[in-house]
């Protein structure tokens, strides 16, 4: 007898298993079979790093290990990222609805600082200048800029851009001087959020930073009330603002933002600066 329950239960446990594999096998075409389906590789770009780079096949390496970070980031599953030699690299993926913005997270460069600008202390307006070679003659280096110092471009209040090109608003571009080397820079990035801004309806990239970049932007801002403090983004300050008080771990990146490009550019900071300048040299897609 307990052998003949013994079998009865075993029969209804493969009753069950054989029951659960029907259901998956109907399942599975029902849900499009994603998991096991890979699309075509169709798509393929190559870039290539800046032949002026040091170390030029170490950033090569160190570049495509960060491009399937931000692939991976962006949700794209289905890509291969592969060293060619002599500086590049090829990027082959299935179609994408939106190449155009894939081209740029994969080309953006993600270099984040805040660094102290050089102007006479709050109430008195930031320092700006007309030109480039009128922010350098302000040194009075014989026209050079000192190792501790950056003369950088500073594009104040960029407007969001207009997707049919329907109105060209000019841009009010002013030349600055930093400090350098920056308080803090995006090594120090812990995280990176595309938020919408208070009042308008726009967007900016609110950020932390790691405990060792907090406590080096506490330091320098409890000492430098009323000092101006730079948001640098790839070169280019995109925002600048007086020290009220000591600032610890977070700040904001503003410059009316449309929420993808926000939310863009928080996803290319999470993911790392380029270690050097890539461009797109050739791109084909399968037919």
């Amino acid at each position: 007898m307990k052998a003949m329950k013994r079998n009865a239960t075993r029969d209804r446990s493969d009753l069950w298993l054989g029951i659960i594999g029907v259901a998956l096998i109907i399942f599975i075409p029902l849900t499009g079979g994603c998991v096991f389906r890979n699309q075509p590789l169709s798509w393929h770009l190559t870039l290539e790093v800046d032949p002026n780079t040091p170390e030029r096949d170490a950033a090569v390496q160190q570049t495509v290990k960060l491009l399937e970070a931000r692939l991976n980031a962006v949700g794209v599953r289905n890509f291969r990222v592969t060293p060619q030699g002599n500086g590049r690299i090829r990027l082959d993926i299935s179609a994408e609805k939106n190449p155009e913005r894939l081209k740029t997270l994969i080309t953006a460069g993600g270099k984040l600082e805040l660094t102290h600008v050089i102007s006479p202390p709050s109430p008195a307006p930031v320092q700006t200048y007309p030109t480039k070679e009128q922010a350098v003659a302000s040194l009075n280096s014989g026209g050079t800029v000192p190792a501790n110092r950056r003369v950088l471009l500073y594009a104040e209040r960029d407007e969001p851009d207009d997707p049919a090109n329907v109105v060209d608003i000019p841009r009010l571009k002013k030349w600055v001087v930093v400090e350098s080397p920056p308080i803090v820079n995006g090594s120090d990035l812990r995280n990176a959020s595309a938020v919408r801004s208070r009042g308008n309806d726009s967007y900016e990239i609110v950020f932390s930073l790691t405990q060792a970049g907090a406590q080096r932007l506490g330091s320098w801002t409890g000492a430098n009330t009323n000092e101006y403090l730079g948001v640098v983004l790839n070169d280019q300050v995109k925002s600048i603002a007086f020290i009220k008080s000591q600032i610890m771990d977070t700040g904001v990146i503003t410059g009316r933002f449309t929420k993808e490009s926000a939310e863009d550019l928080a996803l290319v900071l999470k993911s790392g600066a380029l270690p050097a300048t890539i461009r797109i040299v050739e791109e084909r897609i399968d037919k």
